[in-house]
């Protein structure tokens, strides 16, 4: 009688350290995916105000030529989008120092000379990432006070935003579906 109430309170102990360890192990149930649209490289510039950008490629490397208000060049190397980094700072090429790029092809660029009178910049302006994943309750991610330039590169899923502080990059992405990665997941295990 001793012998079965010890085996029947060993098997009780066991079972709630069992359902105990059960308990701990469970996660929280992860949140859906959200897309995303964050920094993710900046390089400070000192030549003034940027005007444009004109984002370009040669072989595997990715470049953005900035062009400054009084005609300035600036080419960053944009490869690793996460480093950015100056490969030329370029004064203006014209005499008057108001040179503007015409077009850009990898490592070759065409500098207009402009003899007319610069064309006025736009005002700078605020940019804001925005976060709609609850409609009714939208979220001011991050803010881009002075923008002077912005420019997109769709290829890459980047944006290129210009302001007192230098040259923000920030990466687009959508989130993955998961009824999506769960059928793409069935299919590679069971279809193949």
């Amino acid at each position: 009688m001793l012998r079965s109430r010890c085996l029947s309170n060993l098997f009780l102990l066991g079972l709630l350290a069992v359902s105990t360890a059960g308990a701990r192990d469970k996660k929280p149930a992860p949140k859906d995916p959200q897309d995303q649209i964050e920094v993710i490289g900046h390089i400070a510039l000192t030549d003034g105000p940027i005007r444009r950008f004109v984002p370009t490629q040669h072989y595997s490397s990715h470049y953005l030529y900035a062009e400054h208000e009084q005609g300035n060049l600036t080419l960053i190397d944009v490869t690793k989008a996460r480093k950015p980094a100056v490969l030329a700072d370029v004064a203006s090429p014209g005499s008057a120092g108001s040179g503007s790029l015409f077009a850009v092809t990898g490592t070759a660029a065409l500098v207009a000379d402009t003899t007319a009178a610069p064309a006025t910049s736009a005002a700078p302006q605020t940019i804001r990432i925005m976060d709609f994943s609850d409609p009714q309750h939208p979220k001011v991610g991050r803010e881009f006070a002075g923008v002077t330039a912005i420019s997109r590169d769709d290829s890459r899923g980047l944006i290129y935003i210009a302001n007192a502080e230098g040259v923000w990059i920030l990466q687009q992405r959508l989130a993955e579906d998961p009824e999506v990665e769960k059928a793409y997941a069935r299919r590679v295990i069971y279809d193949h």
